[in-house]
């Protein structure tokens, strides 16, 4: 979600935000929101840190994909345009290592100086921002592959809508786009939750899974990823509809890997190069995945706490408790067969009825202990209505 870059929306933007929470509270008291992915460094965190309280991730999926559709667009040669992908996700790779990536990019500018179309558009729109592209990737954790995968099939749900109504002249209005993200897109997206979790509809979460890249990816067995000896870096993929043909992914293990199958050369993420990276994932001769190396640098950071500053270590370690927490249940759900399995282990929230319709109230403050004759007394039985009327009809 963009949020407008300007001190001066944040009441606006806060309001929005508690208004929405709100909303969604008063039909589910137990409704939450467990992270707060953003793809643009200019957002103001502000706003969503002081009323949602949850972790803020940055997703990779827009940086690559419109690199990705870039470089296919203005650069012809098959291998120009693989080539210089795989530099450019180098540059992004390398951010927590001693190097500086504007060399290595400048050294990137200097190989393909022949490539004009390309060379010039990255100067104009890409190099005056790198560096607040690079500063967010630094210091926010990162949001894994799957996530990118969810937000790639969302962009396209919506894409898909948008295309129906354009020659309605729809795309301007405000109120449709409110309309069709609350009456089509997200009414979809809660139904398909709900058969996640639950093992319910069966039709409905097939259809859920072939929406996304990610869960196709795990359709495909690991048998069917083959590496060669005798170039490491590129990784081959059996197709599962014709066995006889397979797919080459390039730079296996990265983010920035690419695929020679139409859906990539289209500049999405595809199934191939996601299972490539599961199977990479688990094997020590690769580099461990960008969402991975930032969790590593922030609890590294955490670490390195003065243990002087009681405030500071304890506020520590409850962030890397928390964290542990949480990677045991990423570490379970990709263990089991579906989040029905997961879920179904978790801690069951009992609510009142009036709660699922209204917001839940905040709990009082914790009371001191009252006296001996206070308690005596709240010990004693009330007197019903009916006696109390009685007994001024006596009098």
């Amino acid at each position: 979600m963009a949020i407008a870059a300007n001190d001066a929306l944040w009441p606006s933007e806060s309001f929005g935000f508690s208004f929405l929470i709100w909303c969604k509270q008063a039909k589910d008291s137990t409704w939450g929101i467990g992270g707060f992915i953003i793809d643009d460094p200019a957002s103001e965190l502000g706003p969503i840190r002081e009323v949602f309280a949850c972790p803020v991730l940055f997703s990779m999926w827009h940086i690559r994909r419109t690199w990705l559709k870039n470089v296919i667009k203005k650069c012809s040669n098959v291998e120009v345009q693989r080539e210089i992908f795989i530099l450019l996700g180098k540059t992004i790779c390398n951010i927590w290592s001693e190097k500086n990536p504007m060399d290595a990019l400048g050294q990137l500018f200097q190989d393909f100086v022949d490539q004009t179309a390309f060379i010039k558009y990255f100067k104009s729109f890409w190099v005056p921002k790198l560096e607040m592209w690079i500063d967010s990737i630094r210091n926010l954790p990162l949001a894994s592959q799957e996530s990118c995968g969810a937000i790639e099939g969302y962009h396209l749900k919506l894409k898909v809508k948008a295309y129906d109504d354009v020659q309605l002249d729809a795309l301007q209005r405000v109120d449709w786009l409110v309309h069709k993200l609350t009456t089509e897109l997200h009414s979809s997206y809660w139904i398909n939750l709900f058969a996640d979790e639950s093992g319910s509809f069966p039709e409905v979460k097939a259809d859920y899974i072939a929406s996304t890249s990610w869960q196709r990816a795990l359709q495909i067995p690991d048998d069917a990823v083959t590496f060669d000896d005798k170039d490491p870096l590129v990784a081959r993929v059996v197709s599962q509809k014709e066995t006889s043909q397979t797919r080459t992914v390039w730079s296996p293990g990265s983010e920035f890997s690419l695929c020679n199958c139409s859906w990539s050369m289209q500049g999405n993420l595809c199934k191939h190069v996601l299972k490539v990276n599961m199977v990479c994932g688990a094997r020590k001769d690769f580099q461990p995945s960008l969402s991975f190396q930032s969790f590593q640098h922030v609890l590294l950071d955490l670490w390195q706490k003065p243990l002087d500053d009681s405030f500071s270590l304890d506020l520590s370690v409850a962030r890397v408790m928390q964290m542990q927490e949480k990677i045991k249940h990423v570490a379970e759900l990709a263990t089991s067969s579906g989040i029905a399995q997961v879920a179904g282990k978790l801690p069951m929230q009992w609510t009142k009825k009036r709660g699922r319709r209204v917001g839940v109230k905040p709990t009082s403050a914790l009371l001191l202990p009252r006296s001996k004759g206070s308690l005596q007394k709240d010990l004693t039985p009330k007197n019903s209505r009916k006696r109390k009327r009685l007994s001024r009809f006596k009098g």
